[in-house]
C-alpha cells in the first residue's frame, strides 16, 4: 500500500534502556521462567514464582507502573505480598524504593547466576470460584536496565483441572490445568492476558475464505451466561468483517475476543494487541436480556478498534520502551475519541445497534457535554493531559470539573471531522478513507508505529485538504461557544432536541446498568440539574443548575419531593406537574443526618435527549452506518 502520509511518527523498533539497574552490553543473562498458580479459586490469590537469570552486583526491579491502555501509573503494587527473594535457598534482602514505590533494590551475591522472586497478588476483581482473568503486568517483576521488548519470559499458568482457557499466547504444552506457553518478550507478555473458566465456550469467527483467526472466547458464572444467539454470533462475525471492510488490513496473526460475563468482578474493557479483556457490565445476562446487550453491545468494538488504533499505530509519547517510563495522554481524543467514534460506527455497520440505537446513544451524550458546564473554563486538551486525574474521580461536581470526555466529545470531533470531508469532498471521500490509510499500512505487521499531532493533521490533508490543525486546535484548546460541540450532527442532517420521553437507551441505563460510557442512575441533569444513584443519592449536581441554585449538593440524599416519599418516578411526575402548576419543586434531603426542605425554581419539564432529522437535508448518518462491502483479504 502506497505510504502517502510522509510524517508519520518513527516505527517504535528501538528505544533506549530505561535508566537505573543493572545493566549490560549483551542484554539481560537469560529468559525469566513465570510461573502463576491458582491452587483455590474461592481464595482469589495468585501464586508468583519467578526463577530469573542475574549477574552478580547491583539489581533493580520493577513491578509494572504505566498500564497500556490505562493511562496511569495505575499498576497495583498496593496489592502485591509476601515478597521474598533467594538464591541457592538463601534469603537475599530488598529494598523499596523510598520515591518510586514500583522498584525494588537489591545486591545479586557473588556466584549467583540466578535468582527466585516469590509472591502473591490477592486477585479480588477477576477470579470467582467458577472463572479468572488473568493479567500478567500483575504477577511479575522485571529488570531495570534493558527494554522490556528484549527481556524473554517463559510462562506457565496452573488451574484448576478441568478447566478451559484462552489467550493470544502460543500453548506450547497443557496437561491436568498446566498450561505453558510459548516464550515471548515482556512487553508481549503484559500485552497478552488470559481467560479461563469452568464454564467455557469458544467460537470461530473467521470470515470466510481467511488464513487469520478470530475467536470469541468466553467464560461466565455459569453454562446459561455463555448461551448466545445465533443472531448475536452472527452480529460479531459482521463485526470482523466490517472491521476488514474499514480497514483493509489486519495487525495480529489472529485475535481473541476474551468475554468475561460475571456478576461477581469489575466491569470494563482493556484492549490489547491480538485480544482484549472484555468483562460485560451487564454480567452474566448480557446475552440473555435485549436491553442489558444492547449497553454493552459497544464494549468489544471498541477494544477491537483499538488494535489499529492505539496499539498498530499510538500517540509518540504513549509508547514507552518499559513500564516504569511515563506515559503522556496529549493524544488521547485520538486514540480514545476517535476509538469510540470508529467503535461505535462499527457495532451499527455490524449490526450489534441499529442506526435508531447509535443515534440515540450519541443524543444521550451529545446532551451529556452540552451540559457539562465545565467546558466553559477546561479545555478538552487539559482532560487528555490530565487523564491519570480524571480516570476515577469522584462523581461529584464531575459536571464542573469534567473527567474523561475525550471518549464521548471525542466522539462529536470525530463526527465532525468526518462531515467536514464528507462536506468538501461532495461526499466523495470520509474518514473511511483516513481510517484505511491512517490504519491500514503495513497489511499483517504488528510492530508498533507512532504517530504526532502534525501526522494526523498530515492524513487528514491527504484524504481531503483544508486548514486541520485550526480546525483541531480550536476544539482541542477552546472553551465554551469556541468549540462547535453539536456542529457534526447538525451537519449530519439531524439535530438534538428534548421531549418528555426517554429513548430505550437512556431508559436501559436507568434501569437495567450502565452503557460503556454511562453511569448508571436516574439522569435529571438536563432538567432540574440532578443525577441520583437507584436510591436516590445525589451523584452529581448540575453547576449553576436549579438545584444548585436551590442548595443541594451531591452526597445528599432526596427523601421526598412535594410531600411523596421519593422515588424515580415521583420524581418524573412532580416535574411534569410543576411544568402545569408553575409552582416549585418542595424537595426533601437529608445530609449527614440533617434533613431540610428545598426549593427548586424550575417548571421546563421533563427532558430527554434526541436526534432528529431536518427537512429538506441529506441524511449522510444513513451512509455512515450502513455496512460496507466486504474486503476479499484477510
Amino acid at each position: 500500500m502506497k505510504r502517502w502520509f510522509l510524517l508519520l511518527g518513527t516505527v517504535a523498533l528501538v528505544a533506549s534502556a530505561s535508566c537505573g539497574g543493572q545493566t549490560d552490553a549483551k542484554g539481560p543473562a537469560g529468559p525469566v521462567a513465570l510461573t502463576v498458580r491458582l491452587p483455590n479459586p474461592q481464595q482469589q490469590i495468585l501464586y508468583v514464582d519467578e526463577v530469573m537469570p542475574v549477574r552478580p552486583g547491583p539489581l533493580t526491579l520493577y513491578y509494572p507502573k504505566f498500564i497500556p491502555g490505562d493511562h496511569a501509573p495505575d499498576g497495583p503494587v498496593g496489592d502485591m505480598m509476601g515478597l521474598e527473594i533467594t538464591a541457592g535457598g538463601k534469603r537475599i534482602a530488598w529494598l523499596r524504593d523510598e520515591v518510586d514505590m514500583f522498584t525494588f533494590h537489591l545486591t545479586v551475591p557473588a556466584g549467583v547466576d540466578r535468582i527466585d522472586i516469590r509472591f502473591q497478588f490477592p486477585e479480588r476483581e477477576r477470579v470467582t470460584p467458577n472463572l479468572m482473568g488473568l493479567e500478567w503486568n500483575e504477577v511479575a517483576l522485571y529488570q531495570a536496565g534493558y527494554p522490556t521488548k528484549v527481556q524473554m519470559y517463559e510462562p506457565t499458568l496452573v488451574i484448576p483441572a478441568g478447566w478451559r482457557y484462552a489467550s493470544a499466547l502460543t500453548t506450547e504444552e497443557s496437561s491436568g490445568g498446566r498450561i505453558t506457553f510459548k516464550s515471548v518478550p515482556f512487553n508481549t507478555l503484559v500485552d497478552s492476558p488470559v481467560i479461563a473458566g469452568r464454564y467455557f465456550r469458544e467460537l470461530d469467527l473467521t470470515p470466510s475464505g481467511s488464513s487469520v483467526n478470530r475467536y470469541l472466547d468466553m467464560v461466565g458464572d455459569d453454562a446459561a451466561a455463555v448461551d448466545i444467539s445465533d443472531a448475536q454470533i452472527a452480529a460479531y462475525r459482521h463485526l470482523v468483517e466490517q472491521a476488514q471492510a474499514l480497514f483493509h488490513a489486519h495487525h495480529y496473526d489472529r485475535y481473541h475476543f476474551l468475554l468475561t460475563l460475571s456478576d461477581y468482578v469489575s466491569r470494563g474493557g482493556l484492549e490489547h494487541h491480538q485480544s482484549s479483556d472484555d468483562r460485560a457490565r451487564s454480567g452474566a445476562k448480557t446475552f440473555a436480556d435485549a436491553d442489558r446487550f444492547m449497553l454493552d453491545a459497544s464494549l468489544l468494538p471498541h477494544e477491537y478498534t483499538h488494535s489499529w488504533n492505539g496499539k498498530f499505530m499510538r500517540p509518540a509519547e504513549l509508547w514507552q520502551p518499559d513500564f516504569e517510563s511515563p506515559e503522556h495522554a496529549r493524544m488521547l481524543w485520538v486514540y480514545e475519541g476517535l476509538t469510540v467514534y470508529l467503535g461505535d460506527m462499527l457495532t451499527a455497520r455490524s449490526g450489534l445497534w441499529s442506526p435508531e440505537t447509535w443515534r440515540d446513544v450519541v443524543a444521550y451524550r451529545a446532551a451529556a457535554m452540552a451540559h457539562q458546564t465545565g467546558r466553559d473554563w477546561r479545555p478538552l486538551i487539559d482532560t487528555t493531559v490530565g487523564a491519570q486525574l480524571v480516570y476515577g474521580s469522584p462523581s461529584a461536581w464531575s459536571n464542573w470539573r469534567r473527567q474523561t470526555d475525550f471518549y464521548r466529545e471525542g466522539q462529536l470531533l470525530w463526527l465532525a471531522v468526518d462531515m467536514k470531508i464528507r462536506t468538501l469532498s461532495h461526499d466523495r471521500d470520509s474518514i473511511d478513507d483516513f481510517a484505511r490509510h491512517f490504519f491500514g499500512d503495513d497489511n499483517g505487521s504488528f510492530i508498533t508505529h507512532t504517530y504526532t499531532f502534525s501526522d494526523v493533521v498530515a492524513a487528514l490533508n491527504a484524504v481531503q485538504p483544508y486548514d486541520w490543525a485550526s480546525f483541531l486546535r480550536n476544539w482541542l484548546d477552546g472553551v465554551g461557544q469556541q468549540v462547535p460541540l453539536l456542529s457534526g450532527i447538525e451537519a449530519s442532517g439531524w439535530r438534538l432536541v428534548y421531549t418528555d420521553e426517554p429513548s430505550r437507551y437512556q431508559s436501559a441505563i436507568e434501569n437495567v446498568g450502565e452503557g460503556e460510557l454511562e453511569m448508571h442512575g436516574v439522569n435529571a441533569m438536563f432538567s432540574v440539574g440532578l443525577f441520583l444513584d437507584g436510591q436516590g443519592k445525589v451523584e452529581d449536581v448540575l453547576w449553576n443548575g436549579p438545584a444548585f441554585k436551590a442548595g443541594l449538593a451531591p452526597g445528599m440524599e432526596l427523601v421526598a419531593i412535594d410531600g411523596r416519599p421519593y422515588s424515580a418516578s415521583v420524581l418524573r411526575s412532580e416535574i411534569a406537574q410543576a411544568q402545569k402548576s408553575r409552582k416549585p419543586l418542595q424537595i426533601m434531603a437529608n445530609d449527614d443526618g440533617l434533613t431540610e426542605l428545598y426549593t427548586v425554581y424550575y417548571d421546563g419539564g421533563l427532558k430527554y435527549p434526541h436526534l432528529v432529522r431536518v427537512p429538506g437535508t441529506t441524511d449522510s448518518l444513513q451512509q455512515i452506518l450502513a455496512p460496507k462491502p466486504l474486503d476479499n483479504g484477510s
